[in-house]
């Protein structure tokens, strides 16, 4: 019996994991900031401080997960 490695379907959930967060990065940036600023509902300040807080944060964390499967071969 083989035991299966469980860095390899870490690693695979942390690459799933950072490309989630960088597609809900995109989503936060078109929804908060470019709906925001068309629709003028909320203060613009509001939506774009909040929205790009977001953006970065979901992002830098995206961009972190998806980097270390590379970085491991």
């Amino acid at each position: 019996m083989s035991k299966k490695e469980p860095t390899q379907s870490n690693s695979d959930f942390l690459d799933n994991l950072g490309k989630l967060l960088l597609d809900m990065a995109k989503l936060t940036f078109a929804s908060f900031i470019l709906g925001g600023i068309l629709q003028g509902k909320l203060p613009q300040n509001v939506l774009i401080t909040a929205g790009g807080i977001v953006f970065l944060v979901f992002g830098a964390i995206g961009l972190i997960l998806t980097s270390r499967k590379k970085n491991r071969r």
